[in-house]
């Protein structure tokens, strides 16, 4: 069988909008055929044949005094496409674990780069970026998470949120503690607990899914989904229409909600008999990188809690 007849093929289409409130526009994306290294951002819908080792879609929203969120989100979205390719092209072979190590240790490697650049200039103190990383590697998505930005799976009138924002109420309800019943209206939801370049170190969740024909992946920043809650959103995407127009109907809506934040959205659609013909409810689950083994003197020490 060709490559063509056994690729998967993802159609895809970003835009990114200052809104109608802020001065600059802090939010970048990127996509990227982890093959051969093209990174389509003109405003038109491109196609992608995939193999291994896949594509990247990645949505970066920046924070920080001045100008310097425009500065760390940029820095994001060029240095993880850039050492997600190089890990995979210099891998022996291409599995999941790979990826998902390739894509783990990119984000990594965007958060040091931010991170040591904020270092450099007190108007830059500070800053730094959500960062949603959505790698299609084979039938499979693999979602790397920092900040509140989104990844979503949309399969026929089911929505689902792949993503769990990394926020202080949502560190809140993880411990126990009391919660407002609507998150989305309350002061504290925009609070990170973690985001790129802030700190030396990141903790990077990753979700999976299994994918199929037909089925939408949708990354966003907060100025979409703030103004714009789940039953419009949802509408929005199941509505016959192009990935353009689709994006742009969820830009003006966005806007037409008060476009209080810049806001970025990124579709793509699969298709091809690189993904089964049907699927199911959509299983999202939570990858978790198995731990380094311990070598020498040290396997036997205890850890620490």
């Amino acid at each position: 069988m060709s490559l063509e007849a056994a690729a998967s093929e993802w159609t895809v289409f970003g835009l990114t909008d200052v809104g109608r409130v802020r001065k600059n526009n802090e939010d970048h994306f990127a996509v990227t055929d982890l093959s051969t290294g093209d990174a389509g951002l003109e405003p038109a819908e491109r196609r992608y044949l995939l193999g291994p080792p896949g594509l990247l879609l990645l949505v970066a929203d920046g924070m920080g005094g001045e100008a310097s969120g425009e500065v760390a989100s940029k820095i994001c979205v060029t240095v993880v496409p850039l050492r997600l390719r190089d890990a995979l092209q210099a891998a022996e072979s291409l599995d999941d674990l790979t990826f998902v190590r390739a894509l783990v240790g990119a984000l990594a490697d965007a958060n040091r780069a931010v991170f040591e650049k904020a270092q450099t200039s007190p108007l830059f103190y500070g800053m730094g970026t959500t960062a949603t990383a959505a790698g299609l590697f084979g039938s499979r998505l693999f979602v790397g998470q920092v900040g509140d930005s989104r990844a979503y799976l949309q399969r026929g009138p089911r929505l689902v949120q792949l993503t769990r924002d990394q926020t202080f109420l949502n560190y809140l309800a993880d411990i126990g503690a009391p919660v407002p019943d609507d998150l989305e209206s309350d002061s504290r939801r925009n609070i990170l607990t973690q985001a790129v370049g802030t700190s030396p170190a990141l903790d990077v969740k990753v979700t999976s899914v299994d994918l199929c024909r037909g089925d939408r992946i949708l990354l966003c920043s907060d100025g979409l989904y703030s103004m714009v809650r789940a039953p419009e959103l949802k509408a929005l995407l199941i509505r016959p229409a192009s990935l353009t127009d689709t994006c742009r109907a969820l830009v003006k809506a966005a806007n037409a909600r008060g476009g209080n934040d810049n806001i970025t959205v990124i579709l793509a659609e699969g298709s091809g008999h690189g993904l089964p013909e049907t699927g199911g409810e959509p299983q999202p689950q939570e990858f978790k990188l198995p731990a380094p083994t311990p070598a020498g003197p040290s396997a036997n020490r205890p850890l620490r809690p």
